[in-house]
């Protein structure tokens, strides 16, 4: 018995341990608290052969994470990762780096990201492969590291305040479409059936009123004969 309880505590210590080191050890969270140099949106402006030089757009500090010195440049020469042959001249890309002397290191994912333009607003969107991630990762960037997040049940929220904002949900509800069918027809039916009714008593009072009109003038005529 003592042997069992022994191996059920051991149980729940190992997977205690296992999940803190998982949950530590994710590049996205690492990436969106401030665990590096810094975090930089910047457009590809050379690429060599085993580096590429970025020019810097903006710069991600989360205020909700460690506090380490973040860095600034004007341009930056990265290397070191064989995601950056994947590059182009004019690309933008999503940068978490370290510096080591002269140059830049990846530190938690280098990743291409697109500028597209909602409502006036300039939105970037970041290119993880995983529809997901890249919600997680957009949003953070497009908040500019104001905000924490969580990931439950599939859903991606943002935590601003007391408030909690889905902003990655797989199945979201169905928009609430118009009645149509059948019962709609009927509906438009019955609406129709006032306005015909009302034009024939219209009708028919105007032709009596004419018929009895017409009789008075025939028997005011005979009289005065």
């Amino acid at each position: 018995m003592k042997k069992n309880l022994k191996l059920i505590i051991t149980g729940i210590i190992v997977f205690f341990i296992s999940t803190t080191i998982a949950y530590s050890a994710d590049p996205d969270h690492h990436l969106m608290n401030n665990d590096h140099d810094t975090l930089v949106i910047g457009m590809v402006v050379a690429i060599y052969e085993d580096e590429i030089v970025i020019q810097a757009i903006d710069f991600i500090t989360s205020e909700n994470g460690i506090d380490r010195p973040q860095l600034t440049f004007e341009t930056a020469r990265i290397t070191g990762d064989n995601r950056l042959s994947n590059l182009q001249v004019e690309d933008h890309i999503l940068a978490s780096l370290n510096q080591e002397g002269d140059l830049f290191v990846v530190a938690w994912g280098i990743y291409q990201i697109e500028l597209t333009y909602m409502l006036g607003w300039q939105v970037w969107y970041v290119e993880t492969g995983d529809t997901m991630r890249s919600a997680l990762l957009s949003d953070f960037i497009n908040q500019e590291g104001r905000y924490t997040y969580s990931m439950r049940d599939g859903l991606v929220i943002r935590h601003q305040g007391d408030a909690e904002i889905i902003v990655y949900d797989p199945d979201p509800p169905s928009e609430i479409q118009p009645r149509i069918g059948e019962n709609a027809a009927c509906e438009d039916e019955e609406e129709e059936l006032p306005s015909m009714t009302t034009f024939a008593f219209v009708g028919g009072a105007s032709f009596l009123i004419v018929g009895v009109a017409w009789m008075m003038y025939r028997k005011s005529k005979s009289n005065i004969s």
